[in-house]
């Protein structure tokens, strides 16, 4: 026994000295291609794996504050025809550097400790694996057939695409505590304050409202929705004044901001969030009647929204610009009808390969998550992409209804309205390849889908029978407490 354990810490002592090694070398070789300052890169590399290495989950801390404050760096490679948000390369953030930071400080942690990596199995697993799966598979086709403009970006396209879901797993791997679930979705709205704040600094004539170091008004408007459904939802479930009366204040707070993003996407998915609620809450009278109120307001012609926000919403309807497109005799404004007329174009290019598509950057930019995956991945990957949700929201149905903790039913109940509006807001937006939509929405996802495992009771230990949760079924020695 004495050998085993010897062996074992000499095994995790070389694997920290090779990792170390592997990380100076892979910055010092990110710096020299895009040119960025590379020691205060691997600064912030070593503290955050030194913080996820000593302290544990502590580490995810550091995460949920950079999702919403992080530069972005573009990293010098190319990505062929669907550059997008991210302009014409791969775009690098401090957070992407102290997220693979603290991944591989949770790794070298279990394996010192002698520990498993211990991921929890949700029934979401098996098909985000199969989406994976899917994404390389098309991919390749397209490297193969050359619609794949490059090895390189198909490659850092999907690596980062993936990056949500190594995210969600940490999650998965790391927590194990109730406690640690409320801290942690407590730090996320601390967070939303803090960027909401910011985005009152940013109101200017002819400005759109944008996250911190963005300029895309869509992808902020698309966060806002969705930590506004966490909030409403505490708010609805939480009776506890201090708490209530918080996330009341922290809905109206966000209404501006949210307004003035201009995102007629995030509109929509307010909308659907509202309707969302309606079905599911138990409050559908005070939830209808707020409703009803402003919908009477705004028809009845008082000035309840801003003059910008009328011109955007009404705009919608108006021909104008280069861009012309009439459905049904309705009108579209320059924007909605580019969009149409890429969300046509990603059909034809579809038709022409209606399995795999033609690959993760394969086909021209789309300002849509169904038709860019449909165009992409075909509807294999399409049809891979909604069994991830179809699963997601019935497992996270059905914590909502099995879960006691006022807070925690609460922010469930946000959390499955957020996710419907998110997926409508992803009809006219990239909504789940945002970087700062989909990393705070497979973070939430992550803590939910846990709160299960943490209320389960633990069996008292009995003579010869196995010990206290032996039996359980997430595991009980992988992660930290």
């Amino acid at each position: 026994m004495l050998s085993i354990s010897h062996n074992r810490q000499v095994f995790a002592r070389l694997l920290i000295a090779a990792s170390v090694v592997a990380g100076v070398v892979g910055l010092g070789g990110l710096g020299a291609v895009a040119r960025l300052p590379v020691l205060a890169i691997t600064a912030a590399f070593f503290a955050a794996m030194s913080v996820a290495f000593i302290r544990g989950t502590e580490g995810l801390y550091l995460i949920i504050f950079a999702m919403l404050f992080s530069p972005e760096i573009p990293a010098g490679v190319a990505t062929g025809r669907t550059g997008g948000e991210g302009g014409g390369g791969i775009v690098l953030r401090l957070e992407d550097v102290i997220m693979f930071a603290v991944v591989l400080g949770w790794m070298l942690r279990s394996a010192y400790r002698g520990r498993r990596l211990g991921i929890v199995k949700t029934p979401v697993n098996a098909a985000i694996w199969i989406y994976m799966a899917t994404s390389i598979i098309a991919t390749l086709f397209g490297v193969l057939r050359g619609s794949v403009r490059g090895f390189w970006a198909g490659f850092f396209h999907n690596l980062k695409y993936f990056e949500y879901f190594v995210l969600f797993f940490m999650i998965l791997a790391h927590v194990r505590k109730r406690e640690i679930i409320t801290r942690m979705i407590w730090a996320m709205l601390l967070v939303f304050f803090l960027v909401m704040i910011y985005g009152y600094t940013r109101l200017a004539p002819g400005v759109r409202v944008s996250a911190p170091f963005d300029t895309e008004p869509n992808t902020f408007g698309g966060y806002i929705v969705l930590l506004m459904c966490i909030a409403a939802g505490i708010a609805l479930a939480d009776s506890r004044a201090r708490v209530r009366v918080s996330m009341v204040c922290l809905l109206l707070f966000a209404i501006v901001p949210l307004l003035f993003t201009l995102s007629r996407a995030s509109y929509l998915a307010l909308i659907v969030a509202v309707l969302s609620f309606l079905s599911v809450s138990r409050r559908r009278i005070l939830i209808g009647a707020v409703t009803a109120a402003l919908v009477a307001a705004t028809m009845l012609g008082l000035p309840i929204l801003p003059e910008r926000v009328q011109e955007r919403a009404m705009g919608t309807f108006q021909a104008e610009g280069r861009y012309h497109v009439r459905i049904a005799g309705v009108d579209f404004d320059s924007s909605a009808s580019a969009r149409l007329l890429a969300y046509r174009e990603a059909t034809d290019v579809w038709l022409k390969s209606p399995l795999f598509g033609w690959g993760v950057t394969g086909t021209h930019f789309i300002d849509g998550q169904y038709p860019r995956l449909l165009a992409e991945t075909g509807i294999v990957g399409l049809s891979a992409f909604l069994l991830i949700f179809w699963r997601l929201l019935r497992r996270v149905h059905m914590v909502f209804h099995g879960t006691q903790d006022p807070f925690l039913r609460g922010a469930t109940q946000g959390f499955f309205c957020g996710a419907i509006a998110i997926l409508a807001h992803g009809l006219s937006a990239n909504s789940f390849i945002i970087v700062r939509i989909a990393e705070p929405f497979w973070l939430l996802a992550g803590l939910i889908l846990l709160i299960p495992e943490t209320e389960q009771p633990v069996p008292e230990a009995t003579p010869g029978g196995p010990t206290p949760g032996e039996n359980l079924r997430r595991p009980s020695d992988s992660g930290d407490t």
